[in-house]
């Protein structure tokens, strides 16, 4: 069959996990012979699991490396996510100009439909939600690549009348894109993240920068005017540009003020120029991840969403679990998880979201990631409470920013314990960790769960 205009027959899937699966199964529909590598060993029990999977689809599949001898017959190599361009196995191919794709390069040969493309550093998964549901479009987030969810190879098959699509995309995918041209792009923010894999802040940034790179005359981008680096980065000639922001107002595009979200779009996009939703019709999660709100409302606008679904989805969407997530208000007291955040970037705005003074719970992995973007969230804060790996780091920063309420917990029940006694009514308890959950949970999900229920289990004065 012919995919990007070449004729392709043999194709390898580079990954044998989730996503791994879904691209080999997607080919296997398509008709070609599909073959499979894995770098991990072949005594490790989920690649055993995967190596199953891709033998009942009809695929022939190794582990142990990428450098099987089924890449030196392949027309295309498709990657997973967790697959870098730079492996060594893929230097033979390249030389022989055999196309190395990722899934949403891929998926894009293989569908008409609009693509609404999300992504960044922090809040994507809040906002490509809170976007689909404006649309009432099907969305594939980051969860479709770890078993719950639809990764957006399979949705496209499998609905092929969905338009436009969601997309959230990471930057891992971005790395490996070709001709991938969502029709709105949107970049939310950038920080430090994933230096595993971009090791300078540079490269992070252009994989990111890259959602904007295909796009022609009548498409849209979105970009946050409050993050410097995103409000400075050029989009394409004759694509319509739409900002947001929490402190200013845009030409064009969507702002916050005293009294909610307001919106002025250019003529191409309707013209109009008032009010979306006040605040006080916001949900009260939502309200906690302005953000997010005024991000996912000028994505929505910018892929021309009619006004009353907008603000419908705004009064009725509760959020994201782990993600400020309201708990409880207990004696005055507001509790909220926050523990999907696990970089800086997250845990600064969870801070500058708070409807009050803010005692904090931060420590976790710190995945070798500057936190000295903290000190002056953290000049803000009432207290600081710390727990896990990160923690002498966390009370570096909390020193530098000048604050003396800095404590130590030796386990999340007894920081919760601690910030329910340094707490004022008024206040914000906020776990936002600012660190990966690995040193003390099996995932962030875990380590939210345990809170809420900590939080739940307190009882009144």
């Amino acid at each position: 069959m012919e995919l990007g205009g070449q004729s392709i027959e043999r194709a390898v899937v580079l990954g044998c996990g989730y996503s791994g699966q879904a691209i080999a199964r997607t080919l296997v529909r398509l008709g070609l012979q599909v073959g499979a590598t894995d770098s991990r060993a072949t005594d490790d029990p989920t690649v055993q699991a995967g190596l199953r999977v891709m033998t009942e689809l009809g695929v022939e599949a190794h582990a142990g490396g990428h450098d099987s001898p089924l890449l030196a017959n392949a027309d295309l190599i498709v990657l997973s996510p967790g697959v870098g361009p730079k492996e060594l196995a893929l230097r033979g191919p390249a030389r022989r100009g055999v196309p190395i794709w990722g899934e949403i390069e891929l998926a894009s040969h293989l569908t008409q439909a609009r693509l609404v493309g999300i992504t960044g550093t922090k809040g994507k998964s809040t906002t490509a939600a809170l976007t689909a549901l404006m649309l009432d479009a099907p969305l594939t987030n980051s969860e479709a690549y770890t078993a719950r969810g639809i990764p957006l190879v399979e949705l496209v098959i499998d609905n092929p009348q969905a338009d436009p699509i969601v997309v959230e995309v990471t930057s891992y995918q971005l790395e490996t894109i070709v001709d991938f041209r969502p029709w709105v792009s949107a970049l939310l923010n950038i920080a430090e993240d994933h230096v595993e894999r971009h090791p300078t802040r540079a490269e992070y940034a252009a994989a990111k920068a890259r959602i904007f790179e295909n796009q022609q005359p009548g498409d849209r981008a979105v970009v946050n005017l409050d993050d410097p680096l995103v409000a400075a980065l050029p989009t394409q000639p004759g694509v319509t540009r739409l900002a947001y922001s929490l402190v200013s107002t845009p030409e064009y595009g969507v702002w916050a003020t005293a009294d909610g979200v307001q919106a002025r779009l250019p003529a191409e996009l309707g013209g109009f120029d008032g009010l979306v939703a006040r605040w006080s019709a916001v949900h009260a999660n939502l309200r906690a991840q302005k953000p997010a709100v005024l991000a996912a409302t000028a994505i929505a606008l910018a892929a021309e969403a009619p006004l009353a679904q907008v603000r419908d989805t705004l009064a009725t969407f509760a959020g994201l679990r782990h993600r400020m997530e309201f708990v409880r208000e207990l004696d005055d007291v507001t509790y909220v998880n926050d523990s999907k955040a696990t970089n800086p970037l997250a845990t600064a705005n969870a801070i500058a979201q708070s409807g009050g003074p803010v005692v904090l719970i931060a420590g976790g992995q710190s995945k070798g990631i500057d936190l000295s973007p903290l000190v002056e969230p953290f000049r803000d804060l009432r207290a600081l409470v710390l727990i896990g790996e990160s923690a002498p780091l966390l009370t570096v920063i909390g020193a530098q920013a000048g604050l003396d309420a800095i404590y130590r917990a030796d386990s999340l029940a007894a920081a919760v314990e601690q910030a329910r006694a340094l707490a004022q009514p008024g206040d914000w308890v906020i776990m936002s960790p600012a660190g990966a959950s690995f040193d003390l949970f099996e995932n962030f999900v875990a380590r939210g769960d345990s809170f809420c229920q900590l939080v739940q289990n307190l009882d009144s004065a």
